[in-house]
């Protein structure tokens, strides 16, 4: 296997194999052959694994463009976080370059060059060469500053990438740091050696001219000029096999380590859903609901387990991790993973594998992750749209709720809602016929829509038609909508709750009851569209009940009755902040109708730190409405109302919009000593005192 020669007349390139003898290259790519073997084994175990997953129908090609677009800019990577999007945009760029650099050497030498035998067709000179130098020092001078950058922040050890459990200490999770810094130093191993190697080369050729392009390595080179000819050529000779042995052990490594995310991540996002949290699948058995064993997981679940790359970011925005449950979105990620790789006989280099007290477990609810770290999950979508490499906690953490619900381990406060809702229809264990009561006090009559039609039905919700305060913002909503000649109306005791939070707690046959007896009273009504005053039966209305007509949150409404007129405001004075609802905020991507209104009303208006996307949870959602939270450290509606009286004494006014946010946020006032200083206010309650014409409407 001769070494690369330069082709006739050019003079710039250099020998691949410079001074090695046919056996030093006989051994090199005997190595090559063991890596690659080595690799291929690692990452055929991983590919058996995920062929045993069940059937997930995500192959979409459609997704494309923008996972490209993710990727190349790193826009996930680096969401909300300016520093990790540049360290990690330079490993990325630099890590591809160099490994297009290190391909066109393999095609050049190998295919061309011994393969073939076609010298006349190898490229690897000239003017290329120059470019080619030039290009592959750029890019790994970025690769090795992001690396760096990347080295520096683990130094400075943020919270997010502690990986110490939020339910237990004594559970060692050491090999997870070893990997940490085993992937990071080969990185930058590779990095600095070709560098040395280059530049030793340089010396050891007396500094040819044309390798002046050569950035970083001539630099090395004018350093290490002492050397000399021949002290460089040895340097480069052990520089060269240390870069080669690094390089082979790092693609051996990779199918057995955090590195697998190289290869996994950009098909997990190829793959992901963005609207699976917001129309959750159906229940693949409905004679055993929800996931017993591993092997109910699908193939993209398994995916999810190891695209997972320990970021912590899940981990930091949690609202149940904050309040001090026992869920952490990462922790969740990786139990299944080491699970399911138990399962699977795949064996990390650093150990790994499922704990002790599970290695034997068949139930994954209850075993694997425990029940109240499943309970604690309060659905906010906020990991979901954090991860940077589209894993999907939610729909995960819900099948394994229904296994739950399906065995009976249920709390007895959600257990106690079901009853409820499966007797009349509501949380509240109220008549049916109690659902209009709020309607009373008013000076007209809302029209019925089961009699008479409308272009509106408000479904009006659970929380917003029997809890007294946020029935008295229904109140004013209703007199809003009147006020501006809204053509509206009520399906009165034959709207059921929608089943929102019911199927996001596991009871999937629940929910489908309440979705039937919704939609046979949507079929004997009247009516273009829907409005809600409720964020979560917006989510439930327009993506799981399969609807023509269009459905809208009454912030929308009332934007469109200001914006053009219907409802003149005048001018309110004070300083303001917004909540954004999880259920209008993430899953609706609805943020800017209710700023406008607060703009309307001429409020000053602040903005908390965790807002829009990073907006922080009530604590509310997935059922926890209706579950004990008395053994919280602190509840998350407490956490984020000292976060709004953090922003100044000046701020009174706290607003939301969503009926549960009514009732958590005015609960935490209380609780955290807040009351005469910072006042809960619907946004359609700031509407109504901003009114302009007589009788501006009170609360």
């Amino acid at each position: 296997m001769a070494s690369h020669q330069l082709a006739a007349g050019a003079t710039e390139g250099r020998e691949v194999f410079e001074g090695f003898g046919t056996a030093p290259i006989v051994v090199f790519y005997l190595l090559t052959l063991v890596t690659i073997a080595i690799f291929t084994y690692g990452f055929w175990r991983r590919f058996a694994k995920y062929r045993t997953g069940r059937a997930a129908g995500r192959l979409n090609l459609n997704n494309m463009k923008r996972v490209v677009v993710d990727l190349s800019s790193q826009r996930t990577i680096g969401k909300r976080d300016p520093y990790i999007r540049v360290a990690h945009f330079l490993v990325f760029w630099g890590f591809i370059v160099l490994l297009i650099g290190t391909t066109i050497i393999a095609i050049d030498e190998d295919i061309f060059g011994f393969l073939l035998n076609k010298p006349g067709w190898q490229f690897w000179h000239g003017a290329f060469y120059v470019g080619y130098a030039l290009v592959l020092d750029l890019f790994g001078i970025g690769f090795i500053v992001g690396l760096l950058m990347l080295a520096n922040r683990r130094r400075s050890k943020p919270f997010r990438l502690d990986y110490g459990r939020v339910d237990r200490d004594d559970y060692d999770r050491g090999g997870y740091s070893r990997d940490d810094r085993v992937f990071l130093g080969i990185l930058l191993s590779l990095g600095v050696s070709g560098f040395l190697i280059e530049g030793f080369r340089i010396v050891a050729n007396d500094f040819p001219s044309f390798e002046r392009v050569s950035i970083a390595g001539y630099t090395v080179a004018l350093l290490f000029s002492w050397l000399g000819e021949a002290g460089s050529d040895t340097a480069r000779v052990v520089t060269w096999w240390f870069h080669a042995g690094a390089a082979l052990a790092f693609v051996a490594y990779i199918p057995y380590s955090k590195a697998m995310h190289i290869v996994v991540d950009a098909v997990d996002l190829l793959v992901t859903n963005p609207d699976s949290a917001r129309s959750l699948p159906a229940v693949a058995d409905p004679a055993s609901p929800g996931y017993q064993t591993m092997e109910s997981f699908t193939w993209k679940e398994y995916l999810d387990f190891d695209a997972c790359t320990k970021c912590g970011r899940c981990h930091e925005v949690c609202p149940a991790r904050t309040s001090g449950a026992p869920l952490s979105p990462r922790d969740f990620i990786l139990d299944l993973r080491e699970a399911a790789d138990s399962r699977a006989g795949i064996k990390l280099w650093y150990g790994g594998g499922a704990e002790p007290r599970h290695a034997g477990a068949t139930e994954v609810a209850g075993s694997v992750i425990a029940t109240d770290t499943l309970w604690a999950c309060t659905t906010c979508m906020a990991c979901m749209e954090v991860c940077p490499v589209g894993i999907e906690h939610v729909p995960t953490i819900v099948e394994l709720r229904r296994r739950l619900v399906d065995v009976g381990d249920v709390e007895p406060g959600l257990q106690n809602a079901f009853q409820s809702l499966t007797r009349g229809g509501n949380s509240f264990g109220k008549s049916a016929k109690q659902r209009a009561r709020w309607t009373k006090g008013l000076d007209f009559t809302i029209k019925d829509l089961r009699k008479e039609p409308a272009e509106y039905l408000w479904f009006v919700g659970d929380q917003a038609a029997f809890d007294p305060r946020a029935a008295e913002v229904s109140r004013t909503v209703a007199q809003l909508f009147h006020r501006a000649d809204l053509d509206f109306g009520l399906l009165y005791e034959a709207e059921r709750n929608s089943g929102n939070d019911v199927r996001r707690a596991g009871e999937e046959g629940l929910f489908e009851m309440l979705r039937d007896q919704n939609r046979d009273a949507f079929d004997s009504a009247g009516f273009q569209k829907i409005l809600t005053t409720d964020p979560h039966s917006l989510n439930t209305l327009r993506h799981e009940y399969d609807l023509e007509q269009p459905v809208v949150h009454y912030s929308q409404i009332l934007d469109e009755l200001v914006s053009s007129g219907r409802l003149s405001l005048k001018t309110l004075q004070g300083r303001a902040t917004y909540h954004d609802p999880c259920y209008l905020g993430r899953y609706a991507e609805e943020y800017d109708a209710p700023r406008r209104l607060i703009a309307a009303t001429g409020l000053e208006f602040v903005e908390m730190g965790r807002c829009r996307e990073n907006s922080f949870c009530c604590g509310a959602g997935g059922g926890r409405i209706w579950m004990d939270d008395s053994g919280l450290e602190e509840r998350p509606a407490e956490n984020r109302i000292r976060e709004a009286v953090a922003l100044g004494d000046d701020v009174r006014f706290f607003v939301v919009a969503c009926p549960k946010d009514m009732v958590m946020y005015t609960d935490a006032v209380k609780t955290t000593g807040n009351e005469g200083r910072l006042e809960v206010v619907d946004i359609a309650q700031l509407v109504g005192r901003a009114l302009e014409t007589e009788g501006a409407l009170a609360g």
